[in-house]
């Protein structure tokens, strides 16, 4: 073999184990930069990264996912969830938009002593896709009348119902109690001129309470923490 042979077979081997090494490098460093598919499965998908959609994974790596609304307030994704508590975890997804109620004072014993200013018939809208009670799966209005009393399961026809009873009840206070209220002070004052009462202002319309959200069968429980159990 003449020296221009030998020589040009040694640039060939070169470069070939040149490239095969190159390669090796190259697979070596792909692999180090992947995340392995168990350390994937633990991470936890940042809130809202999916709009319109939830998305809880197991620590085995199934997926289950569903619509997410977009007036619901939390988003319920997780990942890296035991598979025994699967059940458990979609039981509790709550999709829940809350609407505040007017703050009064409210008292447990008649008397103004132990009064607290609290909200009253506050509430919010929420569904439950995977409640037992298939009237649950879908939106419906759950009401706060007071601390220790909820109006719960509502469709819209009965939330109609209460929204009528409240503006007729309004009524009655501002048109016929009022008045009696009023005329009821000034004869006891003309007949007790020792009780001063003091006015509190002309009286004027009931205002107007506003509802806030912050982004439908009788009534019955809604199984939420924040929820009494029993309807």
């Amino acid at each position: 073999m003449s020296s221009g042979t030998a020589h040009c077979q040694s640039r060939t081997h070169v470069t070939t184990h040149d490239l095969r090494t190159k390669k090796e490098t190259a697979i070596d460093e792909q692999d180090a930069n992947q995340v392995p598919q168990t350390a994937r499965a633990t991470e936890q998908p940042q809130p809202w990264s999916t709009p319109g959609k939830w998305t809880i994974t197991t620590e085995v790596g199934s997926v289950t996912s569903g619509y997410l609304p977009e007036w619901a307030e939390d988003d319920p994704s997780e990942a890296g969830v035991p598979l025994d508590q699967l059940p458990l975890r979609l039981g509790g997804i709550n999709h829940r938009n809350f609407f505040e109620g007017p703050l009064v004072l409210l008292t447990a014993t008649g008397g103004g002593d132990d009064a607290e200013e609290d909200a009253v018939f506050a509430g919010s809208i929420d569904c439950n896709p995977y409640d037992p009670d298939d009237r649950l799966r879908v939106p419906v209005v759950n009401i706060q009348v007071s601390p220790d009393h909820w109006i719960l399961g509502l469709d819209p026809q009965e939330l109609a119902d209460i929204a009528s009873k409240l503006r007729a009840q309004a009524d009655v206070l501002h048109d016929e109690v009022l008045p009696t209220l009023i005329a009821a002070r000034e004869d006891w004052s003309s007949h007790h001129p020792e009780h001063t009462i003091t006015p509190s202002g002309p009286p004027s319309a009931l205002p107007e309470v506003e509802v806030t959200a912050r982004p439908s069968s009788p009534s019955h429980s809604v199984p939420h923490t924040d929820h009494p159990e029993g309807g």
